[in-house]
């Protein structure tokens, strides 16, 4: 009897051996692809779990806002997520508080070099010198275009960067009164305008994004070089202000406080838009609607579009199986990327990114690429380019492009905030 029973608690132990041998790694992967981006993302992780049993990853998606809230509470009592994703620019406010792992060797081991993937994207990947994520996509502004609007028009759609000038005669030609007149006609109504040219961001965050790639098209940044102090010419902050508000008051193309510039895009009350492609997917979920893209003008001497870019990281944790884990989805997810494109994203990739050329209403983003700024990389991002409705980038775009204000006066109050909040 003592022989069988030490037989069966041997076989017990193997079996319990086995089972536990075969249990698979469990990582949680965190992002905030909340639209049809987040499937597309589900649909790679989905890929990687059933090629790989010994891993499964739990993805979960939300807001960035709260993504990051619930972060950096779960950072806190040591349990982060397994795979954070974010924007380059987010990196510095959790690397400077020593939330992410140093990534720059195990990039390396993978293979990975900086001539593969876009710049702009690379270098958002790193701060004060070290890389703490792999680089994913690259995402900017261009400009959405209904192509039945421009045939009615008889404009040709351009293929790439117009001229500040030409982009504005388009504009002017696409905006209809209830007469059906331009804005440079005779008689002309702007009180009972049926079709506008442009679609205008002016009411969130994004009318300060339109004004800092004008700034950057001007050779000029937001900050000074140490990023401690607002830091470019009045002139230039002047005249990328005044381009914008001469659309809405001046020249009647973009309607005032427009609410929901892409659903008027969409139903065709506007003819063009400036926005991201995280937008792709409801051009094409549009009934009807025949659409392009196209980059946003060169108002000034440099081409230059304000553009972000998602990124992998991997929070600091102890448990080092579960690192390694980690380490080898995002390398395989990179490596997978040009599936990616799917989301509208553009991979950062290069051998990934060609496959978004053969994708519909790409055009206008792969040819803006190379000229893609990113807001600058600080540990206070979150607050000093904040979207929230009190945020001093979004009251100032309002009272210049919503409340009609003398631009100089707010210009140099959004200033003085921001200096106050990276005083701190």
């Amino acid at each position: 009897m003592k022989f069988k029973s030490g037989v069966l608690m041997v076989l017990g132990l193997l079996v319990i051996g086995v089972l536990v041998m075969a249990s698979p790694i469990e990582l949680t992967f965190w992002g905030g692809w909340t639209g049809p981006d987040g499937d597309v993302m589900r649909g790679l992780v989905d890929e990687y779990n059933s090629t790989h049993p010994d891993v499964h990853i739990t993805f979960t998606t939300m807001q960035w806002t709260p993504l990051f809230t619930k972060f950096m509470t779960s950072a806190a009592v040591g349990n982060p997520p397994d795979i954070l994703g974010m924007h380059g620019p987010d990196i510095p406010q959790f690397a400077a508080l020593n939330l992410l792992s140093p990534l720059g060797k195990v990039v390396e081991n993978a293979g990975f070099t900086a001539t593969q993937f876009a710049t702009a994207a690379w270098n958002g990947t790193f701060y004060n010198g070290v890389q703490y994520a792999f680089p994913l996509d690259l995402h900017m502004n261009a400009i959405f275009y209904n192509k039945a609007l421009f045939e009615k028009a008889g404009i040709t759609p351009p293929t790439g960067w117009v001229s500040g000038q030409q982009f504005l005669n388009i504009a002017i030609k696409l905006t209809l009164d209830k007469n059906g007149k331009n804005p440079n006609d005779p008689g002309f109504d702007p009180n009972n305008i049926v079709q506008y040219g442009f679609g205008l961001y002016s009411l969130n965050w994004h009318a300060f994004l339109q004004w800092y790639e004008l700034l950057a098209q001007q050779g000029y940044g937001f900050l000074n070089s140490q990023n401690t102090k607002v830091d470019y010419p009045t002139e230039a902050g002047l005249k990328a202000w005044q381009w914008l508000q001469n659309l809405v008051f001046k020249y009647h193309v973009s309607p005032v406080g427009a609410t929901n510039p892409l659903n008027d895009f969409l139903i065709g009350k506007t003819a063009m838009l400036e926005d991201g492609p995280w937008e792709i997917p409801a051009c094409q979920a549009q009934k009807g609607l025949e659409w392009g893209t196209f980059p946003i003008p060169q108002v000034f001497g440099k081409k230059a579009v304000w553009g972000s870019g998602h990124v992998l990281t991997i929070p600091v944790q102890s448990n080092k199986v579960k690192m390694q884990a980690a380490e080898n989805f995002v390398i395989w997810l990179i490596k997978n990327s040009s599936k990616w494109a799917l989301s509208g994203n553009i991979p950062a990739l290069n051998t990934a990114r060609e496959y978004a050329y053969s994708l519909p209403g790409r055009t206008g983003f792969l040819e803006s690429a190379p000229y893609e700024v990113m807001l600058p990389r600080i540990p206070m991002e979150a607050e000093v380019f904040s979207a929230a409705s009190v945020s001093p980038i979004v009251v100032a775009g309002q009272d210049i492009m919503v409340r009609d204000q003398d631009i100089l006066p707010v210009m140099e109050w959004m200033n003085s905030q921001i200096d106050q909040i990276l005083s701190r």
